[in-house]
C-alpha cells in the first residue's frame, strides 16, 4: 500500500531554522491550509542558498554545516 507524504523545500539557512524551530518571521501571503495543520511534513533543504546571502551566523549568531539538497527532518505544521 502506497503512502502519501507532504514535503516542503526551503533554501538555506531558512530550512535549518525551520527545523530548529527558531524562524522568527513568516512571509507567506496565505495561511497554511486548515487540513494541513497538525500534519507531518518533510522539511527539505534546497540545492541553492537564499539569494539574499543571509547566513546561519547572521540569523542565529552561530554557524553550523551548510546542508543542501537533503531531507532534514519531519515536523508537524502549526498555524502559529
Amino acid at each position: 500500500m502506497a503512502t502519501t507524504s507532504r514535503a516542503f523545500t526551503a533554501r538555506q539557512p531558512y530550512a535549518d531554522v525551520i527545523v530548529l524551530g527558531t524562524k522568527r518571521c513568516e512571509n507567506r501571503s496565505r495561511p497554511i491550509p486548515r487540513a494541513a495543520v497538525g500534519a507531518s511534513i518533510l522539511i527539505h533543504a534546497a540545492q541553492q542558498s537564499h539569494s539574499s546571502g543571509v547566513t546561519a551566523a547572521g540569523l542565529e549568531g552561530h554557524a553550523w554545516p551548510d546542508t543542501r539538497g537533503a531531507d532534514l527532518a519531519i515536523k508537524s505544521l502549526t498555524n502559529a
